[in-house]
């Protein structure tokens, strides 16, 4: 806990990315935050490793009450990760501010996840997966974990990609990843010889092979060429892995927009 003291953005920004912060702004002359403020105090202290309060009088920092636009006194607001993710103002009651922490604080898997979400994000997929695997086994309920575990293995154990998803359902926050993963699952499990003859079958074949040593670049070059000459072949296959590639991929990623573009060419 802090107060007057207070260097905003080590106490509260930087702290907020190690556990989330409770800033209580207030002021000596406000009546209100002299009933919310012990109730807040009396909380934080019970709950040590889940959430720190940090105690900012508005007339002493001026400027980090200017920042967040304090208008009105006591203002709560809760910081994760560097940034406001909720508050309220005036002097609730225990009750009421313990049901706002509850609807707001991330749950210990959340957090978990955000971290992993960075890793992934750069790249270090080595560290990533070892922490999906704890993650989900400890939390099997966790969709986000299991897709982003399928994700990864979904070109290499197909099998076992499409297991991680298979209890989800339409409605359930990222099905559309499910989709794409249960489309490329499904067609890297099939044998060769359950492909149509077509003009284009040597090209789709080869493009899964392509997918199955991970070279998704030479697989969607093949897909577009697939959907150049027989763009309906294998029940508009083509396009469906285009389109799960393409997302796996992601927007940060400088390739999409190109295949985009031509895939766009290709059905056109």
């Amino acid at each position: 806990m802090a107060d007057t003291n207070t260097d905003f953005e080590l106490d509260v920004i930087e702290a907020s990315r190690r556990l989330p912060v409770v800033v209580d702004f207030w002021a000596e002359w406000c009546g209100p935050c002299k009933s919310l403020g012990p109730v807040l105090e009396k909380m934080a202290a019970a709950a040590t490793d889940q959430w720190s309060l940090v105690k900012i009088d508005v007339d002493a920092d001026q400027e980090s009450a200017a920042r967040y636009q304090v208008r009105s006194i006591p203002a709560v607001m809760l910081f994760v990760d560097g940034v406001v993710i909720a508050q309220f103002t005036g002097a609730l009651p225990q009750s009421e501010v313990q049901a706002w922490l509850t609807a707001n604080l991330p749950t210990a898997s959340a957090r978990q996840l955000l971290v992993i979400e960075e890793l992934l994000q750069a790249g270090e997929f080595s560290a990533a997966i070892p922490l999906l695997e704890e993650l989900v086994a400890d939390y099997p309920e966790l969709l986000a974990a299991s897709i982003y575990l399928a994700q990864r293995q979904m070109f290499s154990d197909p099998t076992a990609a499409l297991e991680w998803v298979a209890d989800a359902r339409l409605g359930d926050n990222l099905f559309d990843r499910v989709v794409d993963i249960r489309h490329i699952g499904a067609l890297l499990q099939r044998d060769d010889e359950s492909f149509a003859a077509s003009k284009v079958r040597d090209d789709y074949l080869q493009a899964i092979a392509a997918l199955r040593e991970q070279q998704v670049e030479t697989a969607l070059e093949g897909f577009i060429k697939t959907l150049m000459f027989d763009p309906g072949y294998d029940d508009d296959g083509a396009r469906k892995s285009c389109i799960a590639l393409l997302n796996w991929m992601g927007e940060a990623d400088s390739r999409v927009r190109g295949f985009r573009q031509k895939m766009q060419r290709a059905l056109n």
